[in-house]
């Protein structure tokens, strides 16, 4: 049908125009990639935050890899909020008030933005670093990041994050995929438009988080929608891709599903919330490119899954119409079957623009490799699924998300 032809042309244009810009991106600031960190003229103290909520597994670890940060101990601030976990979690924060972590609980569980928020509020600190439960980051990672708040108007600064360990196949493919975004952060920031603060690891302004009401307590994804609110108070956010923070991903597809389809519905919400911000010149690249490509590029996919779906769909229900009217005679079928006309028939513009968008997809994962300085070599199976097979997986994610949204399925994290 002309319509499906029409929508798939359109998709897959989109895909190939926002490959595209990325390169362009890269290459026009490719001497900024790799410019010095600005250095702090005197490292300041700063309050580091970590919500916590029944991770009795990672805690522990976590706290201590703030505890040996390579930063004077007597200008870290360690706040740890329970959020009324039912397992060991509290007993293991109480663990480490001998060393000077201060413990908050949670009397009822209300979600990660609140223990943030109320641990925020008990910050000593202008400079606060929230930390994942789950996360690791390297000694240095303060370090490398709190120079950029010389210019008052950075509000908050991003790492690069990177999976802690990847064993099985779903982690390789994980893996490739944040290396990938290490290095669209750091496109975006060139753009002025990095659009999330991950909650693996983030630094901010207390005074400017203040300001804007704290992180949104009835969102999905907290750390997309302060980052948007942060925008749209005049602020700026940065990053630096060599300071690193690692977290540990979704082991199982059940995991992997909940945790995207909780992203991908905050982003709609969010979408819907801070719509004013889209082709709004007062926003710059990210109001008037970022954001409505973004758009695009999510409705590309979610478009692309139903052309697809019903391509396969048809072409099964042809082919099942037609061996009915053989009697299923397969001798009559291969019979008239011509290779090189079904070869011929495959080769057409969507394919085309697959390919061109899979050489894209190569050329950006490398290029993320080179930004990070990671190997190709202990990989391939991983990235090579990444680039083939994942982008079917987030197609009907995204899918599934966007009809969670339109039937009102109660949002859950």
């Amino acid at each position: 049908m002309i319509w499906t032809i029409v929508l798939n042309y359109l998709a897959w244009y989109i895909f190939v125009f926002m490959g595209v810009v990325w390169i362009l991106v890269l290459f026009q600031n490719r001497d900024r990639v790799s410019e010095k960190v600005p250095d702090p003229s005197k490292l300041p103290p700063v309050s580091v935050i970590l919500p916590a909520y029944n991770e009795g597994k990672t805690l522990a670890r976590s706290i201590r890899s703030i505890l040996d940060l390579n930063y004077p101990r007597k200008l870290l601030d360690i706040v740890v909020v329970n959020d009324c976990s039912t397992d060991r979690t509290g007993k293991i924060a109480d663990s480490f008030k001998k060393l000077g972590v201060r413990v908050l609980h949670n009397r009822v569980n209300k979600g990660k933005a609140y223990s943030l928020n109320r641990g925020i509020g008990i910050a000593r600190h202008e400079f606060i670093a929230t930390v994942d439960a789950d996360s690791i980051v390297e000694a240095d990672i303060i370090q490398k990041m709190v120079g950029y708040f010389r210019d008052p108007e950075v509000a908050s600064v991003t790492p690069a994050l990177k999976v802690w360990k990847h064993g099985g196949i779903l982690e390789k493919i994980q893996h490739a995929e944040y290396l990938l975004n290490v290095f669209l952060r750091k496109i975006l920031s060139f753009l002025d438009s990095i659009h999330v603060t991950p909650g693996v690891f983030s630094m901010y302004r207390k005074s400017v988080i203040l300001e804007i009401g704290g992180f949104d307590e009835g969102n999905l994804t907290e750390d997309l929608e302060v980052a948007l609110n942060i925008h749209r108070h005049g602020y700026k956010i940065e990053n630096n891709h060599n300071a690193c923070s690692y977290t540990l991903c979704p082991r199982k597809w059940g995991q992997l599903f909940r945790q995207r389809i909780r992203w991908y519905r905050g982003a709609i919400q969010n979408t819907i919330k801070h719509r004013h911000m889209y082709f709004n010149p007062k926003f710059g690249n990210l109001g008037m490119f970022f954001l409505p490509a973004n758009i695009l590029s999510v409705a590309a996919i979610i478009v692309l899954f139903f052309v697809m779906a019903w391509n396969w769909i048809s072409s099964a229900s042809n082919y099942f119409w037609r061996m009915s009217m053989i009697n299923w005679d397969f001798s009559v079928y291969f019979s008239s079957f011509d290779a090189i006309a079904m070869l011929s028939s495959m080769i057409t513009t969507p394919l085309l623009f697959g390919t061109i968008g899979l050489a894209l997809g190569c050329y950006v994962l490398y290029v993320s490799f080179k930004v990070c300085s990671s190997k190709v070599r202990g990989n391939k199976l991983g990235y090579a699924l990444y680039l083939v097979f994942f982008p079917m997986v987030l197609m009907a994610f995204w899918t599934l998300a966007f009809l969670y949204e339109i039937f009102g399925l109660k949002r859950s994290w």
